[in-house]
């Protein structure tokens, strides 16, 4: 009988062994967008990490992608399964894809929008837009909301055409901008309000050799974007662990270091219809991306 029951006792364990080997862990992945150091910030989103996983139940790993349009195709695809990107590239995710928004972030003054800056230099004698006429102007990416999108609609608005009035180039960061501003490379640099405040590690002297020319139009904040695939049931629970978190000490304090968000609120496609128009006034083709 003690034979039997080893034997039987042998084969469930060797059972569950191949039933484990079988099974896949369930990992989510979620996409960002570069705006610091792309290696420097998958090892800073580690602990962020870790607290969605430990509140949703699921792993969750890191994703950084080398531009905006790399999370966007993340999600098309399926590698990504939710990224905090620009609210431009929510609205190429969603026209591309389907990707959904889930919630939008909130800034310091708890806010659910901003604005972008366009920066000279302090003694450069730019004194208003008509002044840039014929000179060299730092976007930071074709996909980028507050660095392209908005400014070079604020740009037509003003009498500038974008592709005779001046020179632009890409720098591929809101703190690469400021960094060619400060170097003297371009007249002019287009970033989020303040930048030269969240960078002033690496540029102290920004706020007093740069000056602020004007701003955009509110645009609305970094978008929370989710696969097609995701279905309502992870949603809910991604949404309510990034509402926990933000409310705890170390995972709001998390959030603004590396993000500068300051919370969340749930948010659908309506909000951000003043993208698709502004996308209009520049004659961008969503489906052409």
């Amino acid at each position: 009988m003690k034979k039997v029951m080893v034997i039987a006792l042998l084969m469930i364990l060797t059972m569950g062994l191949f039933i484990g080997c079988g099974e896949k862990e369930e990992v989510l992945v979620m996409g960002f967008v570069p705006m610091r150091d792309g290696e420097q910030l998958i090892e800073s989103v580690k602990p962020l990490e870790e607290m969605i996983s430990r509140e949703m139940g699921v792993k969750v790993e890191a994703f950084t992608a080398q531009n905006y349009v790399g999370v966007v195709e993340g999600l098309g695809s399926g590698a990504v399964d939710f990224g905090f990107i620009p609210p431009f590239a929510y609205v190429l995710a969603n026209s591309e894809s389907g990707a959904r928004v889930a919630m939008t972030v909130l800034n310091a003054m708890g806010e659910s929008s901003y604005r972008s800056q366009f920066l000279v230099g302090e003694t450069s004698g730019i004194n208003s837009f008509e002044d840039l006429r014929g000179k060299t102007l730092a976007f930071v990416d074709p996909s980028s909301t507050s660095g392209y999108l908005f400014p070079g609609a604020h740009l037509y608005s003003q009498g500038i055409d974008i592709e005779q009035d001046i020179t632009y180039l890409y720098s591929g960061g809101h703190d690469q901008s400021l960094q060619l501003l400060m170097n003297g490379d371009v007249d002019v640099a287009v970033t989020f309000v303040d930048a030269r405040d969240r960078y002033k590690e690496d540029f102290p002297e920004a706020m007093e050799k740069t000056r602020v020319l004007g701003y955009t139009e509110e645009i609305p904040n970094i978008s929370v974007t989710l696969s097609h695939s995701m279905n309502e049931e992870m949603e809910e629970r991604l949404t309510t662990a990034l509402m926990r978190i933000s409310e705890t000490e170390e995972g709001a304090s998390l959030l603004a270091e590396l993000f500068n968000i300051h919370g969340f609120v749930l948010a659908d496609d309506e909000d951000y219809e003043v993208i698709r128009e502004t996308a209009k006034r520049m004659n961008v083709d969503l489906s052409d991306q």
